[in-house]
């Protein structure tokens, strides 16, 4: 368990600073004249970055280790977050981003690798459900850092580059035997969407609607004349809203997957509605943003566990491979179509194009629901919650199975319902 808690204290630290950075460049991008698009075309570099470093640290991790990939991406980023303050150019902060998006994509993948190295059965669930909300809940801690000082100045760069510097000790510190490098499976995402089209449509609708509100958010924000700090409060809120994956999952876990995937779908819908007519109240909306951290955090865990529902465990790799690029693709489309509309339509454009993407993926599920109108409960397996930053080898961790409910009439188990198989080519 020391092994463990190096690890969960180095992603807490990461969440911190990576929590601050983001949403300090988007108060920043507005200080700086940025437009809204200029600001989302160059935010949006992060989720390029974060769907290169998928595809690309595997060979890294292969070719030089675990240790170093992890340390030298940690201070690469540290010296990223710094050259934002330096370079107040667009078309540069685009590049830092997509480094920034690589660099955390392989911290991720390197923490994933070592976390499977470590579990067993017993403590399997517990464990990743620890290691999930330490990062959420340090991304949540670093938006209030927002209110420490001036983000027109340098000493948030500095703070937030400090805490990426910070993240290096507790694993450097520590006695931990490299972990095995499994081999990478190509995602067949042809078949994926044949077996589970729900999980892909709401693994993208989920990158473009967080990808966006994390991005966005703080350049909303401030254009509605909140301060620094209540900003900070209302970020840390959306994060914190994620704590509703847990109960989310395990009422998913009894009734059907897709009945509360659109249940929050709707959810969501309402609240984007209601701030895109209503007045803007910094208490009010705060409230707002738990409230929708609470709807739209839970869906990517929520369509990775539909696909795993009817997915065989040999599958779950590729399978978890073709979400994340899903997600990422969502994630980079995002805040460029985001901040369009809110050029064109003022900050409500934000709500107001959140809630059409809610609406339309809303569509889509009650069209899966005319299309296969019954998943039965015994395909399911228990819930798991994940965040959008996790990596493919996170399926290595996952190893429900499948629940046994007794059969009222004869107190004896119903027949397994055999999950659709899928040929990886």
């Amino acid at each position: 368990m020391k092994h463990l808690t190096a690890l969960f204290l180095s992603m807490c630290l990461l969440g911190l600073g990576n929590g601050l950075g983001t949403s300090l460049l988007g108060i920043r991008s507005t200080i700086e004249g940025f437009s809204e698009l200029e600001a989302g075309l160059a935010l949006s570099g992060f989720y390029v970055g974060f769907l290169a470093g998928s595809r690309l640290v595997g060979n890294l991790l292969a070719n030089v280790g675990h240790i170093r990939v992890f340390a030298g991406l940690a201070a690469l980023i540290s010296a990223v977050i710094l050259a934002h303050s330096l370079l107040l150019i667009p078309p540069v902060w685009f590049i830092l981003r997509l480094a920034a998006g690589f660099c955390m994509s392989g911290i991720y993948i390197t923490a994933d690798s070592w976390l499977n190295n470590q579990v067993n059965n017993h403590n399997r669930g517990r464990i990743l459900g620890i290691y999930m909300m330490m990062g959420m809940g340090g991304a949540a801690a670093g938006q209030l850092l927002i209110g420490f000082a001036d983000p027109g100045g340098f000493t948030l760069f500095i703070l937030a580059s400090m805490v990426f510097s910070f993240s290096l000790v507790p694993l450097s510190l520590t006695r931990i035997d490299p972990p095995e490098i499994p081999p990478r499976k190509k995602a067949d995402i042809r078949a994926v969407y044949g077996a589970a089209p729900l999980a892909i449509v709401g693994a993208a609708a989920a990158g473009f609607t967080q990808g966006a509100v994390l991005t966005m958010g703080p350049v909303y924000g401030t254009e509605v004349g909140l301060t620094s700090s209540e900003v900070g409060w209302m970020m840390s809120a959306l994060m914190l809203g994620s704590v509703a994956m847990i109960p989310l999952g395990r009422l998913s876990d009894r009734i059907p997957r897709r009945r509360v995937i659109l249940a929050v779908t709707i959810g969501a819908i309402g609240l984007c509605l209601i701030m895109s007519i209503g007045p803007v109240d910094p208490a009010l909306l705060a409230g707002v943003m738990l409230a929708y951290g609470a709807l739209i955090f839970p869906v990517y865990a929520l369509a990775m566990s539909h696909m795993n529902d009817l997915l065989e465990r040999s599958q779950f790799v590729p399978g978890m491979a073709a979400l994340v690029t899903f997600m990422a693709l969502g994630a980079i489309a995002g805040p460029v179509m985001i901040s369009a509309m809110m050029t064109l339509l003022g900050p409500d454009g934000m709500w107001m194009s959140l809630a059409v993407v809610h609406s339309l993926f809303a569509v889509y599920i009650v069209n899966r629901f005319l299309r296969r109108p019954h998943i039965p409960l015994a395909l399911q397996r228990v819930f798991v919650p994940i965040t959008m930053r996790s990596s493919a080898r996170v399926a290595y961790l996952i190893r429900g199975s499948r629940k046994r409910k007794k059969n009222r009439q004869g107190g004896g188990h119903p027949p397994v319902v055999q999950p659709r198989r899928v040929h990886w080519e």
